[in-house]
């Protein structure tokens, strides 16, 4: 098994993506800001304008053990979540064009909490072939603001995790990447040099005073540690919640996050 960390792969835009229930999920006569398109073989994408901000918009719908969600940042087609309480899921819908840069799009179930904190789920996309650099992310932020200061832990479509933050407010995001391959351990590759991505089974975030930590089980070992923390200061009361992007500024998609765990202790990732 090889680890290694690196920018995320930028995928050429898919168009039309699938929603959740199968229905197609572009909407048309949506105006895109030209760099708030995804990265293709014809276009880049770039950091939006320093001055372009939208407000939230928030839906004052409690779900779960959340107190509400909202479309951070507003994008273009608003968002929607669901609560299965069988298995203690919730199914985000979102479209956003990143959470990135200096400011962020998705949609945002949230509850406020201060504190230490422990936060986990396992993530999975109800399109498996769907845009590559979507995002399921466990979020603290300070506001609901697009720009926001925060530290989340996000698992992307195509199996990268990162650990990323926003030091300031309206700066860009820094973030600690990785990815986790296999060549012949992992079904899936055409010949035995096929480096084929495994995708985390769980991921997790810990809030321990102003340390900040990124949990993994990769393949369905006990949780633990992965990489270095962050150290960042958030005053309190302060966001606690779980959030989806579509990476595509019109387009919805959606991500299931299962078994979802959220502790006002930290040590207690699991």
């Amino acid at each position: 098994m090889l680890l290694w960390k690196m920018r995320p792969v930028r995928f050429a835009s898919l168009g039309v993506l699938l929603s959740a229930s199968g229905v197609l999920a572009q909407t048309p006569g949506v105006a895109v800001p030209d760099w708030a398109l995804p990265d293709s073989p014809t276009h880049k994408q770039v950091a939006p304008p320093p001055d372009f901000h939208r407000d939230p918009v928030t839906a004052n719908k409690p779900i779960g053990i959340f107190e509400n969600q909202t479309d951070v940042g507003a994008a273009l087609v608003p968002g929607d979540a669901n609560y299965n309480a069988r298995d203690n899921s919730y199914t985000i819908t979102s479209a956003g064009y990143n959470i990135w840069y200096t400011r962020d799009e998705f949609r945002y179930l949230w509850k406020k909490m201060s504190g230490d904190v422990s936060l986990a789920a396992a993530v999975t996309f109800p399109d498996p072939n769907g845009f590559g650099d979507r995002k399921a992310a466990l979020v603290i932020r300070q506001g609901l603001n697009d720009d926001a200061v925060e530290v989340l832990v996000a698992q992307h479509g195509a199996g990268m995790v990162h650990l990323a933050w926003r030091e300031i407010q309206n700066t860009r995001i820094k973030d600690m990447e990785y990815r986790v391959g296999s060549r012949g351990g992992l079904p899936g590759g055409t010949t035995p040099d096929s480096l084929v991505t495994l995708h985390a089974g769980r991921i997790g975030i810990e809030k321990r005073g102003d340390v900040f930590q990124l949990w993994v089980s990769w393949q369905g070992e006990t949780m633990h540690p992965e990489g270095a923390p962050v150290t960042l200061h958030l005053q309190e009361p302060f966001y606690v919640g779980i959030g989806f992007t579509s990476h595509q500024p019109a387009t919805l998609s959606a991500a299931k996050l299962g078994n979802v765990v959220l502790d006002n202790r930290a040590g207690r990732v699991r």
